[in-house]
């Protein structure tokens, strides 16, 4: 029936006007097409939102279940459920959950006992022991979406931070790379999903040493992007895996042969982001297609090669190695930041296209070396890691057997084309401690933009570096005060906006806080 008929009959016949609005909805829902459907469901991603749609009629359900992209958080909620019925012994606990699933693909007669993903409430049934297993939820969402090409199913931070008693961990087991568990699920997707993302709750997953390399590598051939976090990764036995282009490693444990095996397995690699990675022994990286790699290695290798000729960024934070070899002839911006000792040998070959260099460290010597083959650079940040800060970015003081020494700033000079310079809090420190050396300077490179980041310990020696400093060249400052200084941004940026007013209008003064992290916005990583 046409819709201008049908609002004709509503208009006509009073009595059953209730009756018709409900017609006319449900008859403007099935005209909807089935591709704009799928649309809006791959737009929500949020597996609850998912699962609350699905229930309105039967082509939602079936928008649903072709979903592409989904979204699944475990809450803090589900382990305090847990915990109030943990005097039940295990197999009756999950026994009483069986049902206790997310509206998400459960039939239609039982959506209404079902749970949903991610609801701060109702996370009970009517048996009061019984509580939401989220592990059976991730298999029974995941089954029933045959289309999957992106997912994500991670631990949220309030539960990642909690401790967990040892009696209740078998109780509240939320391992999610537990094999068991992946095999649960991973087969039926294997055939297109492309991308995922897995935080795992680190407290249980980070001592239980897990196979998911070699289940994935096994059983999704069109993997395109992998993201693992907060887990112990056995790769001993992964197989090819030649359609990965990114995969990302944080806060994980590994066995020491691990490079050797993603770089053996993973050829065709454009981007590897390895942060803070604990056990890796070694490791030779000849990627042919690789543009970006992060190292982020949290303990001593013996020897790490980077052999690759494609590579455009590079990132070392990392624990030094006995012995580092960099060869990067297309390299064009390097973050580097590592302490290199004594004894360790770091070699670096073909360095000659840098354009943007991020380096901090206490000592310069490296820096130098980079500057002497690279006098093309255009923006620099340098940085002494001495400043400490909590994790809610509160200024805890100056990190002790730093050296201070300044960098030599004279050799800035070979960079003639250098336009920007970003001074880190703990090199502005040393700046202040040593003002006297600092003061003999009398030449710098003509950059026509200037960042600092300080914590500003002496307003008086804070004006005296910045006199130094300010050139005609220069047409934009930005200082970053931390809120915490021993200085207060009001006094600092009093004075700073007299000094700057005598360079008239082409002077630009931005002033602004910071807390937790430094603005690195102008440079390409």
């Amino acid at each position: 029936m046409p819709l201008r008929a049908e609002r004709k009959m509503q208009v006509s016949d009073p009595s059953s006007s209730k009756l018709d609005v409900e017609l006319s909805q449900s008859a403007l829902l099935e005209v909807l097409s089935q591709a704009l459907l799928e649309e809006i469901f791959n737009r929500l991603e949020n597996a609850s939102a998912i699962a609350s749609a699905s229930c309105v009629c039967r082509s939602f359900k079936e928008a649903g279940r072709r979903v592409r992209s989904a979204r699944l958080i475990c809450l803090n909620k589900y382990h305090e459920d847990a915990r109030a019925g943990s005097g039940l012994h295990d197999a009756k606990a999950e026994a009483s959950t069986s049902n206790a699933v997310a509206a998400q693909g459960a039939p239609e007669g039982q959506q209404q006992q079902a749970m949903s993903i991610g609801d701060d409430e109702g996370s009970s049934s009517g048996d009061e022991y019984s509580f939401l297993v989220f592990r059976d939820v991730v298999v029974d969402f995941v089954r029933e979406k045959p289309h999957l090409q992106q997912l994500r199913i991670e631990i949220e931070s309030r539960l990642q931070s909690k401790t967990v008693p040892v009696p209740e961990r078998r109780r509240t087991d939320f391992w999610l790379s537990d094999p068991f568990h992946l095999m649960r699920w991973v087969p039926s997707v294997q055939a297109t999903l492309q991308h995922l993302c897995i935080v795992d709750y680190g407290q249980q997953a980070i001592m239980r040493r897990t196979s998911i390399l070699k289940i994935l590598s096994q059983n999704c051939k069109v993997l395109k992007t992998l993201d693992l976090r907060n887990m112990f990764i056995d790769s001993s036995e992964v197989e090819d895996m030649p359609r990965m282009t990114s995969f990302t490693l944080r806060c994980v444990k590994v066995i020491g042969d691990t490079l050797q095996h993603i770089n053996a397995r993973m050829r065709n690699l454009t981007t590897l982001a390895l942060l803070g990675v604990f056990g890796v022994t070694h490791g030779n990286l000849d990627f042919p297609s690789m543009k970006v790699l992060c190292l982020g290695l949290s303990t001593i290798a013996k020897d790490v090669s980077i052999d690759i000729p494609s590579l455009v960024k590079l990132q070392l934070k990392i624990m030094c190695p006995e012995k580092l070899t960099i060869n990067a002839a297309s390299l064009k911006f390097m973050a580097f930041n590592l302490e290199v000792k004594d004894a360790a040998k770091v070699e670096m070959k073909n360095l000659h296209n840098l354009q943007e260099v991020l380096y901090g460290a206490s000592s310069f010597a490296t820096l130098w070396s980079l500057v002497a083959t690279n006098q093309m650079l255009s923006k620099l940040f340098l940085d002494i890691p001495c400043m400490a800060l909590g994790e809610d970015g509160k200024w805890l003081g100056v990190l002790k057997n730093i050296p201070l020494a300044l960098p030599t700033f004279k050799n800035l000079l070979l960079c003639q084309k250098l336009a920007v310079l970003n001074i880190g809090p703990g090199l502005w420190h040393a700046m202040e401690v040593n003002l006297e050396e600092l003061s003999t300077v009398q030449n710098w490179p003509p950059f026509n933009r200037l960042i600092i980041h300080m914590i500003p310990q002496n307003l008086d020696a804070c004006l005296a570096i910045l006199q130094l400093l300010l050139k005609p060249t220069l047409n934009s400052l930005e200082m970053y005060i931390h809120i915490n200084s021993p200085v207060s941004y009001e006094a600092i940026v009093s004075q700073v906006t007299d000094i700057v007013s005598y360079f008239g209008q082409g002077l630009v003064f931005r002033p602004q806080l910071w807390k937790k992290s430094l603005n690195f916005s102008c440079f390409s990583f």
